[in-house]
């Protein structure tokens, strides 16, 4: 529903900021293949997507998985699960640049006068730092890339964009629940973007226009230390039946952004056909499942 609805806004491109999946199955990243290829976003030119620490690790699903969920991240085969999830979508990755050959993050794509690079920041399994797997931190590999992609933008680029799973925000989490209360707990330590200060500094330095980011459940665009941030939130049904998306408008050298509530059902109504003009992009951001 929520990709008919997006299509029907006539939007350029569709940027995923990671957690297309909620417990890491091969079979939610087919369903959600079949539905992009069904909305017309399955080219490099229509979709960006980064990975998110669900579709590596998977998430806690009820109250006593918070025991036996950091022998669970143990078990994982970080690197693979990043392959099969590049497997699934290698149309998004098809018409990037990379600075290295075997690794598919750091990417950088080019849209018209638009550059966007994109980020792994899940954290590998440690059973001290990240004994949950859903901290974060860029590689200094990753770092490296990201610092040469940037430094070799060419002139007529107007606006650049970082794509990246974790936030940079404090958030409060409102648990509703026993369990929630629990489980908000462990989040609060456990859903860290770690050494975020020289990101902070690569970010200025280089003028990025803006961040899109997921892993909070907060739709929400805020400035942190003078840089633009938007957050995702979460794509699902929720009690108030409704689902969130980020539109941003690329024109006149800002980026305007409209987060809009979609209430269900709902019936969408056609707009206007999208404009040629080189000068001009529609995004659309979303956190698909977190």
């Amino acid at each position: 529903m929520l990709l008919k609805h997006i299509a029907e806004r006539n939007v350029d491109h569709l940027i995923i900021t990671g957690d297309i999946t909620d417990n890491a199955t091969e079979k939610d990243l087919e369903i959600f293949r079949r539905m992009l290829n069904r909305h017309g976003f399955l080219s490099g030119d229509r979709l960006s997507i980064v990975i998110g620490n669900h579709d590596i690790f998977g998430g806690v699903q009820k109250a006593e998985d918070i025991f036996t969920f950091p022998e669970k991240c143990r078990s994982v085969n970080y690197n693979k699960k990043v392959s099969n999830f590049v497997s699934y979508f290698p149309e998004a990755f098809d018409n990037c640049e990379y600075l290295s050959p075997k690794d598919f993050f750091t990417f950088a794509k080019r849209i018209n006068n638009t550059l966007l690079v994109g980020l792994n920041s899940v954290s590998v399994y440690s059973k001290l730092s990240n004994p949950f797997g859903s901290n974060g931190e860029i590689s200094a590999s990753q770092f490296s890339e990201m610092y040469e992609l940037l430094k070799s933008v060419e002139k007529d680029i107007k606006y650049k964009i970082v794509l990246i799973h974790h936030h940079f925000n404090k958030i409060k989490l409102k648990p509703k629940s026993t369990f929630g209360s629990i489980w908000g707990s462990v989040e609060k330590q456990t859903m860290k973007l770690r050494n975020k200060r020289r990101l902070f500094t690569l970010f200025k330095e280089f003028n990025i226009d803006i961040i899109l980011h997921g892993h909070v459940h907060e739709s929400r665009e805020y400035f942190r230390k003078g840089v633009r941030f938007l957050n995702a939130g979460a794509t699902i049904k929720n009690e108030h039946h409704s689902m969130i998306v980020n539109y941003l408008n690329l024109t006149k050298g800002k980026i305007e952004v409209e987060i809009e509530s979609i209430k269900l059902p709902s019936k969408s109504k056609d707009e206007s056909s999208k404009t040629k003009r080189k000068d001009y992009i529609k995004l659309v951001h979303a956190a698909l499942i977190s």
